[in-house]
């Protein structure tokens, strides 16, 4: 009978749905910048007040949403952003965001990675979750599934980042 239940409260469990804001760091603000290391961080604006934190050096970028966080979590290969980047939602409430780094580089094929990550506010940061090869077929749906089942719960520090489809 109890497993009925949580079937009943899967069931009743909204589903998430996607909303897309840019990711144009011309038009982000510089929160920081450091000449000899050319390494720049940005705060830009988000999806419903919640802002996101870009930081770039030595050719790479990571992306932050809510808060900061503090942490360098980028691939190793020179990569830039895409343009966009998906905000996963539940009853209108954002609680992830998936987005592109596209991989260039003069020695390096040209690619992509999906970065998932969970959404930070204050006393609790945000982490990455997940990397998805940007060449799977279904990496978009994967970084959704990912985002849906393991964002919510995600314990940062603790529990452990996937990677599906990285070479």
């Amino acid at each position: 009978m109890a497993w009925m239940l949580l079937v009943s409260i899967a069931a009743a469990a909204p589903a998430a749905a996607s909303a897309y804001t840019p990711l144009d760091l011309d038009r982000c603000r510089v929160i920081a910048r450091v000449e000899e290391g050319e390494s720049i961080s940005w705060r830009c604006p988000g999806l419903a007040g919640i802002p996101l934190f870009v930081s770039s050096g030595d050719g790479r970028f990571d992306l932050d949403a809510g808060i900061d966080n503090g942490e360098w979590e980028s691939l190793p290969q020179f990569n830039r952003p895409g343009p966009r980047v998906e905000w996963r939602r539940r009853s209108g409430r954002p609680f992830a965001v998936i987005y592109r780094l596209v991989t260039a580089g003069a020695d390096q094929r040209p690619g992509s990675v999906l970065g998932v990550e969970t959404i930070g506010r204050q006393a609790r940061p945000g982490c990455l979750i997940a990397l998805i090869g940007g060449a799977l077929p279904n990496a978009n749906a994967l970084a959704r599934d990912i985002a849906d089942r393991r964002a919510p719960t995600f314990r940062c520090g603790r529990d452990s980042v996937t990677r599906h489809g990285m070479d």
